[in-house]
């Protein structure tokens, strides 16, 4: 299905924690196409300076009210700019864009013999949510594991709670939950007997820390990458991967994580590339 240029009206806009928004948009034909996972490409002003977009995961999609959501974090000039958008100001958007998440009833994912772990660094919660809304849906809504160096920067976490997920968080200060790394929630999961499929998104050493784990446990494992983006449409190659190759006599590709990402099992990437 090829992306779409939408002029979307904003119809909320708030600054959730310091430098962390939500911005709620009105677009009907991109909710009703959007997948968990998947991304868009926003313009943050209505001129060409700055002359790229910038890529935001999608935090909720509501077909029904015709809505999608973003969470994002104001890091620099571009998000800068998005975050003095008002509600009832247009913006352009490209979307939705690239693979999302494996859901349950796809392949190889059954829905109830296993328990879905979200595992969530920072700002990398944004793309769980639509994930999580889908376990929900089927009366498995798992268990999310929240890190972040300290208080400020767990974010969301309560929309998780609110559709039924069991949350446990760190922080590497201290300031909330347990005082540690993410990764240390593993020693206590309440799996119940069932065989966990996890979901991941955050810092790259996180990821690399959870491919590691799932794959001493035997567990699946997906994982969503997050890498500078030019066109988002899979034409500059600026957010190139490597990849293990299918193709016989190849040991290793580059994949685009525009388009064959951002979401990847993560045994198909290669992790000290």
């Amino acid at each position: 299905m090829q992306p779409l240029i939408h002029q979307a009206t904003v119809l909320n806009h708030i600054e959730v924690k310091k430098d962390i928004f939500r911005i709620q948009l009105v677009a009907p034909e991109l909710a009703r196409r959007s997948r968990p996972g998947q991304f868009l490409q926003v313009r943050v002003s209505a001129t060409y300076d700055p002359l790229l977009p910038r890529p935001i995961s999608l935090h909720h999609i509501d077909p029904h009210e015709g809505t999608v959501t973003l969470l994002y974090h104001r890091v620099g000039r571009g998000t800068a700019l998005l975050a003095q958008c008002k509600a009832g100001e247009k913006i352009e958007i490209w979307g939705p864009l690239g693979r999302g998440w494996s859901l349950p009833g796809d392949k190889n994912v059954p829905a109830q013999s296993v328990v879905p772990i979200y595992v969530a660094g920072g700002i990398g919660i944004a793309p769980l949510l639509p994930l999580a809304e889908a376990w929900s849906s089927v009366g498995n809504p798992g268990i999310l594991l929240c890190g972040g160096r300290c208080e400020e920067q767990l974010v969301a976490v309560d929309d998780f709670r609110t559709r039924g997920v069991f949350v446990d968080l760190a922080t590497e200060d201290g300031s909330c939950g347990h005082y540690g790394r993410v990764t240390d929630l593993f020693d206590t999961l309440p799996l119940q007997g069932r065989q966990p499929i996890l979901y991941t998104c955050g810092p790259m050493g996180m990821l690399k820390a959870i491919h590691e784990l799932a794959t001493d446990k035997g567990w699946l494992c997906q994982v969503s990458l997050e890498e500078r983006m030019g066109c988002g449409l899979g034409a500059c190659l600026s957010c190139v991967c490597k990849t293990k190759a299918e193709q016989e006599g190849k040991v290793w590709t580059h994949s685009k994580i525009c388009t064959d990402g951002p979401v990847f099992w993560s045994k198909e990437v290669i992790w000290d590339g």
